[in-house]
């Protein structure tokens, strides 16, 4: 093959495998072979320069940096959206857009995700991109071809199929996976960390320096092709000339719209990229320009906006909670703010170093969020909001509930705990813990009861509170006496224990509080152990044979069981008795045999429901690789799980594999 034609193949292949990488996250060699052929090109590129393509995939590294970016105006202004926050304003849109047509007239509309990042326009001549600009004010934009030119899916090049002109828009972002990887680089050299990943993006494109934009590793998704006859097949042929699809989005009626809304609610925060709401089109053209566009936005289009998932506010105080186990967090109580939905008036700091690393103080305001978490946490300080008399927290010198001394079970541990064994903290949280929904899910145990619970002085452990089942008129009366707790929520709380006493072994043993033992390791134990006094009566060795149960966790559960040799009796004698896995022929199953990894974040299932369906079809789910792994189910986001299993030759396999099964 000539070098030219060489040069040509080795360019397809290379843009090919990079979509397939950065867009699709569905890559079809390794990296060591992406590599060779880049590598490979570039040697072609360097021997023949005269007969190198100027815009081949390795000039994707940036130019020298510009002076500043010119200004430039749209030959089509790109204009806002109107935003619905409601089913019912989405209505009233489609009532005016019904009113502009013709009787009769039944649009079709298309809903996509609205991207959270920056908007750019794109325009082609002769099929090769010429210019990049900037939303700006919609009039005027900054022109930022070079630095598009370093998103590696924008194609500087369209194949011979599309029009010799076009102008495509899009969002610019970063994905989430990136955004950490920069801030964890930022974090190493002291630089201040980006809020979010639209903040990142908005930023990097800004940088007059275009190499260090290929740095960052942007991406784009187009959301119009102007002058499109149907919206929603331009958006299909966009995808085959080599930009990336729009991963979730329909078209339909309003009804169809609603429900794509709904499912999208929770199904966007498992996507890689974040998303502040769906853009609803008409789809047709010809309709599109009898509704026109206001001053500001067209009459077809509208934004449903998701409530936020980010937000600024102001820290209050900042107060240390202490866990069943005796750790000590710090909680940022703050200025209330709504996110995503609800007031959050506090958010988990972590620990001290996390506290000392976000450089949180009283006064300051901090970006919080949600995301796919139900817990809201602090996520940065926003600059230049700290107070000139602010004072760094300081790690509490004495338990802030007993008094009672603090210290590190290790040196290498980073966790501060309370030492004191009595300390009523600590029997509050194994109460909340023993009443939650991955344990015993006891409806009604709150907060405000266990408080009460553990202030009478009846209790020292979480489980006696199975004691009042045991004269059904004497505890309705004791709980019936307790503040806000009336009769009708007395007996709901009773039912709900006597129902508890029968739950599954594994939620007890999880329930029991036994230190690194968490929910699937209880598992685990309990389909090893046919009950608590098997479980009570196994050695060390016999511990450690059971999946995902090391020395640490072995060690433990045996001072667990030290501390309290007579609890399956205890237990038994208050009516508890849990239900034993059943014994179940696996032979049969797809996955019998295998041993099973789930990492990242999956496009539609959750981390718990993967690792279920996993168990149904016969593996046996781990929460570590190693040298017995099988198969690594891998997502977004899959870190150093997949490295590990790389190394191992471990067999890696995506959401698709896995409900192919």
């Amino acid at each position: 093959m000539d070098p030219v034609a060489r040069m040509r193949d080795l360019a397809a292949q290379v843009l090919e495998h990079r979509r397939r990488y950065y867009v699709l996250d569905a890559p079809t060699v390794s990296d060591a072979e992406y590599d060779a052929l880049e590598r490979e090109l570039r040697q072609l590129e360097s021997q023949y320069p005269l007969l190198a393509d100027p815009n081949s995939p390795t000039q994707r590294v940036g130019a020298p940096p510009l002076e500043s970016f010119p200004k430039a105006r749209h030959q089509t202004p790109m204009l806002s959206l109107d935003n619905a926050y409601s089913e019912q304003e989405l209505r009233e849109w489609e009532a005016r857009v019904l009113k502009g047509l013709l009787p009769g007239t039944k649009p079709v509309y298309a809903a996509e995700l609205k991207v959270d990042g920056l908007s750019l326009s794109l325009r082609y001549e002769g099929r090769r991109l010429v210019e990049a600009i900037t939303r700006g004010d919609g009039e005027t934009g900054e022109v930022v071809t070079e630095n598009a030119k370093t998103i590696s899916d924008i194609p500087i090049v369209l194949p011979e199929e599309a029009p010799e002109r076009l102008e495509a828009r899009g969002e610019v972002f970063l994905s989430r996976r990136r955004w950490e990887e920069l801030n964890d680089q930022r974090d190493a050299r002291g630089e201040a960390r980006f809020a979010n990943p639209r903040n990142a993006a908005s930023g990097t494109m800004k940088l007059l320096d275009s190499r260090m934009v290929a740095a960052r590793r942007l991406q784009f998704l187009p959301w119009q092709m102007l002058g499109a006859f149907n919206h929603a097949e331009a958006m299909r042929r966009l995808s085959d000339w080599g930009f990336s699809a729009m991963p979730a989005k329909i078209e339909g009626d309003l009804e169809a719209v609603l429900a794509f809304i709904e499912t999208q609610r929770e199904g966007r925060l498992k996507l890689p990229f974040d998303t502040d709401g769906v853009v609803i089109k008409v789809v047709d053209l010809v309709l599109q320009e009898r509704l026109g566009t206001t001053d500001r936005v067209p009459r077809w289009a509208i934004a449903f906006k998701y409530p936020a998932l980010q937000a600024t506010t102001t820290v209050l105080g900042i107060t240390w909670q202490v866990g069943r186990s005796g750790k000590l967090t710090p909680v940022a109580e703050l200025e209330a703010v709504e996110v995503a939905g609800s007031t959050v008036r506090r958010a988990t700091l972590h620990n001290a170093d996390e506290l000392e690393r976000l450089g949180v103080q009283v006064g300051c305001r901090v970006f919080i969020e949600k995301g796919g978490d139900v817990i809201p946490k602090v996520v940065s300080v926003v600059p230049g909001t700290m107070p000139a008399d602010a004072v760094p927290a300081a790690v509490p010198s004495a338990c802030p509930v007993c008094g009672g001394p603090v210290a590190k079970d290790s040196e290498d541990e980073v966790a501060v705990r309370c030492q004191n064994p009595e300390c009523p903290a600590k029997l509050e949280a194994r109460f909340l813990h023993l009443g939650s929904r991955v344990a015993l899910d006891v409806e009604g145990m709150g907060d405000a009861l266990v408080e009460q619970l553990v202030a009478s002085g009846q209790f020292t452990q979480p489980w006696e509170i199975f004691h009042l089942l045991a004269d059904r008129g004497q505890g309705l009366a004791y709980l019936a006496g307790l503040e806000r707790m009336a009769e009708k929520s007395a007996q709901n709380l009773l039912a709900a224990l006597d129902v508890a006493r029968t739950k599954p072994l594994g939620r007890w043993i999880h329930a029991l509080g036994i230190p690194f033992v968490g929910a699937k390791t209880a598992e685990l134990l309990a389909e090893a152990f046919p009950g608590l006094k098997a479980l009570w009566d196994a050695d060390e060795d016999s511990l450690k044979g059971v999946e995902e149960v090391g020395p640490k966790v072995a060690a433990a559960i045996r001072a667990f069981v030290s501390i309290h040799p007579d609890l399956p009796e205890k237990l038994g004698s208050m009516g508890i008795s849990p239900e034993v896995p059943a014994i179940r022929d696996r032979s049969s199953l797809p996955l019998t045999g295998q041993v099973a990894v789930v990492t990242g974040t999956l496009p539609s299932l959750s981390r718990e429901d993967a690792e279920a369906l996993l168990k149904r079809l016969g593996a046996k789910v781990t929460g570590s690789v190693s040298a017995k792994t099988t198969v690594l189910v891998a997502g977004e986001k899959a870190g150093s799980k997949l490295t590990k299993a790389q190394e191992l030759g471990i067999p890696i396999q995506d959401e698709t594999w896995l409900l192919s099964q």
